[in-house]
């Protein structure tokens, strides 16, 4: 059974993130930037995650293959979970910009600048 480190994983992601910056021929800060919260790339990926995880949900999980091995359903659902989680993070990430409001009304604001 594959399991990596988060050592592992995270020397796969730097290493991810260079070619893709080398791809594009970008540098990696570059790349993030293009690819920020709220930015239509990081719109796309939340998307694709979305797709993703209804496609675990329908094709594995409903088949009866998986549903007829305790194993490869216990798979299966931890993949859902994983890919639910994931889209769950990148929605939080996208929001949390807009999450400074401090209960403030526009008039209030527009009150206090006149006087």
């Amino acid at each position: 059974m594959l399991e990596s480190t988060d050592i592992e994983l995270e020397d796969e992601r730097l290493t991810q993130l260079d070619l893709l910056a080398e791809e594009r021929q970008m540098t990696p800060p570059e790349l993030l930037a293009q690819y920020a919260a709220g930015s239509f790339g990081f719109h796309e990926a939340v998307h694709t995650a979305s797709i993703v995880l209804d496609l675990v949900d329908e094709q594995l999980l409903h088949h009866p293959a998986i549903a007829g091995n305790g194993e490869w359903f216990r798979l299966a659902a931890r993949a859902s979970e994983a890919l639910f989680n994931l889209y769950q993070a990148m929605g939080a990430a996208q929001i949390a910009p807009h999450a400074t409001d401090d209960g403030t009304r526009p008039e209030d604001l527009n009150a206090s600048n006149d006087g």
